[in-house]
């Protein structure tokens, strides 16, 4: 099975340059090595034949292939008809990798062993960063869609040299990306990712209420130990957990920006008392609501 390739953001992949390139029967791509950049190939009409790392392509209409800035690439055969390609230059400036489908399927199920699950307790406003995966060669879900949009992409270069095309531009490419990773998820999600997701959607939206496992599995239409199972596999801990720390983020918030006491924020975010909450936080966030507070706050002397 392609490989997926994974990055880390921000920063997002920055766009390069890119065009079409028709060719005839018995036409070849052009074997490169070492470009330093990736190349995201999409096929319009007819089908081209490239290898990479031992691996050989049948790139056919509506399907992509994405080469490697570090690897050696190379035609395969000719084309047996006349072929019709997009291509794309572009360039991931922070870390990614590459992982076969099999290890990054495991992955994915392993990540509630190693990643802090729920609302991440960091300081507020800080820049979180996430992982993106990249099908190296996939059959595309809205081929005329993505053709589409690297068209606008390469027509956009004409006009480079005018005030604000570049920014349009970097933004239009993240459709693509968006667009190239949703095909990275072509199974269906598992039937505990749909468990764990329900209920944490359903406690978002009522996180202020007090919370009852019944009550949660009766929404949802999953039983409550079958919820907690699931949570704890998709997020790393049970739906207490879960809503503990999503009231502590939403918390901090309000510790930021508003003049509320910490005992009328204690119950707008769902706590009994305000003692309980500034017990919660503490132990959270390492230093009580009030103190939280303060760092954030000039006073005049």
């Amino acid at each position: 099975m392609p490989p997926i390739i994974e990055f880390t953001a921000p920063p997002l992949p920055h766009y390069i340059v890119s065009g079409a390139t028709p060719l005839p029967a018995l036409g070849k791509h052009p074997s490169r090595q070492n470009i330093g950049a990736f190349d995201l190939l999409v096929v319009v009409s007819g089908c081209l034949y490239v290898g990479e790392e031992g691996r050989n392509y049948e790139i056919g209409a509506g399907h992509a292939l994405i080469l490697r800035p570090d690897c050696y690439h190379y035609a395969v055969e000719g084309c047996r008809e006349e072929t019709l390609h997009h291509w794309l230059h572009f360039q991931i400036l922070g870390d990614w990798r590459v992982l076969e489908e099999e290890e990054y399927r495991q992955q994915q199920g392993s990540y509630a062993d190693n990643e802090t699950p729920g609302p991440p307790a960091l300081p507020l406003f800080s820049t979180t960063s996430y992982t993106v995966p990249l099908p190296q060669f996939t059959k595309l879900a809205q081929p005329q869609k993505l053709a589409a949009a690297i068209s606008e992409l390469t027509e956009m270069n004409r006009s480079i040299h005018l005030s604000g095309v570049r920014l349009r531009q970097q933004a239009l490419f993240q459709e693509v990306i968006v667009q190239l990773s949703a095909s990275a998820g072509g199974d269906a999600p598992s039937p505990q990712s749909v468990c764990a997701e329900a209920a944490a959607s359903y406690l978002r939206e009522h996180y202020r209420e007090p919370f009852s496992a019944t009550k949660l599995g009766e929404s949802i239409n999953f039983h409550p130990v079958y919820i907690a199972r699931c949570m704890q596999k998709v997020f790393g801990c049970p739906p207490a957990v879960y809503l503990l720390r999503l009231r502590i983020q939403q918390s901090k918030l309000l510790l930021l920006q508003t003049d509320l006491t910490v005992e009328r924020i204690a119950e707008q975010v769902g706590f009994n008392t305000a003692s309980y909450f500034t017990a919660c936080f503490t132990k959270m966030e390492g230093l009580p609501p009030r103190k939280y507070r303060q760092r954030f706050f000039w006073n005049k002397h």
